[in-house]
């Protein structure tokens, strides 16, 4: 068992302030700045396969070993972070969703183009998802190792309570891909993907796809909502107490009913299991010409099921933050699971804000179990803080 800094990345580019998730974009110049002082400290990239390896098998690994990882197939992971990993000679592993990927076939332009003057910045796209033809390119340059991250990435209703409804402006878009998963690719180009606006429908206590027993509502209670705000206009949102009006209007729907709905069978839960974990790994495999041997959890949501679920197709997967049943990286019975760190960040005034490379060569050090840099670090986050770097 080692600490062995396997650190977790998403979007790597431009923020964008109306992205619900834009807290997971790291702004690509700071990105740089991290490559440039692990460069500079003479960390060596590594891969799962190395990884594997070196876990299973007892195989050495390069000095001053790093495992770079980039969750859910970011376009901007095309754009921005394979050029820059380039650049300064290291790789790093994206976990893509094939629901997500982009249909198309062109490539579309990168940071090397801005270096070579041939673009500005503001002509890049940075918004959207990867297709096939970037992530083939990304691995023949041995820049980019793609791997799974299951099939849906999304969220299910899991229990019949009634925990919100859809309003303007509500952060449920997961649900709009349970509906329509074709168009689950173009959600974040606003010109391209339009909302389904079906305000009123309620929200269900819901988890993470791979988490939960999947709930079947009836669909009449969303119908009967649907039409009760329809009719009342976008106005009726303007209601202080609009929550309770739905609530009150659900219950009378409900009243009627036999039935709040029904959960998935055993078999149907693993049907679905299967499908998620081993639909993705033939996907790719057969998009990309190669083997897909690592998962990593999307949202880090899973239960024991899923686990061995998993095994049957993968030969590793990463840990959840919250699961401490293996919480460093380790082997068992030739099945890999590796702990991961997430990129670090401070939270100034609610905000996310990520650090330096500096930082990030601190943090490293702390994790590996170094004293002294957890000082170092300690000291860098609130000289941020307060404003004097």
């Amino acid at each position: 068992m080692i600490n062995l800094p396997t650190i977790m990345y998403h979007s790597v580019g431009v923020p964008d302030a109306d992205w619900i998730w834009n807290h997971l974009t790291i702004p690509f110049d700071l990105f740089e700045d991290h490559i440039r002082w692990l460069r500079k400290y003479n960390f060596n990239a590594i891969d799962f396969s190395e990884y594997y390896r070196f876990l299973h098998c007892g195989d050495p690994l390069p000095p001053n070993p790093v495992f770079l990882n980039f969750d859910d197939g970011y376009l901007d992971n095309w754009v921005f972070a394979y050029p820059i990993l380039k650049k300064y000679g290291f790789k790093g592993t994206i976990f893509i969703n094939p629901e997500f990927v982009q249909p198309h076939q062109v490539r579309r332009p990168t940071l090397e183009q801005v270096w070579k003057g041939e673009l500005s910045h503001q002509e890049l796209q940075t918004h959207g998802f990867l297709n096939w033809e970037e992530m083939r390119k990304m691995e023949a340059d041995g820049v980019m190792d793609i791997q799974s991250h299951a099939m849906t990435h999304t969220w299910y209703f899991a229990e019949p309570e009634i925990v919100d409804f859809r309003h303007p402006g509500d952060g449920y878009v997961w649900m709009d891909w349970n509906e329509r998963p074709d168009m689950k690719w173009c959600y974040l180009n606003q010109d391209i993907y339009k909302p389904f606006l079906r305000f009123g429908g309620p929200v269900y206590r819901h988890g993470k796809s791979l988490e939960v027993r999947r709930f079947y509502p009836e669909s009449i209670i969303a119908k009967q909502l649907e039409n009760f705000v329809a009719e009342q206009g976008l106005g009726f949102f303007d209601l202080h107490n609009w929550r309770n009006v739905l609530r009150m209007e659900a219950h009378k729907v409900l009243s009627k009913l036999r039935t709040e709905g029904r959960y998935e069978t055993d078999s149907e839960r693993r049907d679905r299991l299967h499908w998620e974990l081993g639909e993705s790994k033939k996907i790719i495999e057969s998009k990309l010409s190669k083997q897909v041997s690592f998962l990593c959890w999307p949202g880090g949501g899973y239960d024991p099921e899923a686990i061995e679920i998993s095994k049957e197709y993968y030969l590793g997967s990463t840990v959840a933050s919250r699961d401490k049943t293996g919480s460093i990286s380790r082997s068992v019975d030739g099945y890999v699971r590796i702990e991961r760190i997430g990129c670090p960040y401070i939270e100034i005034n609610g905000k996310v804000r990520y650090t330096d490379g500096r930082y990030l060569y601190h943090y490293i050090k702390e994790y590996q179990g170094i004293k002294v840099h957890r000082t170092i670090r300690r000291g860098l986050k609130l000289l941020k803080v307060l404003g004097f770097i």
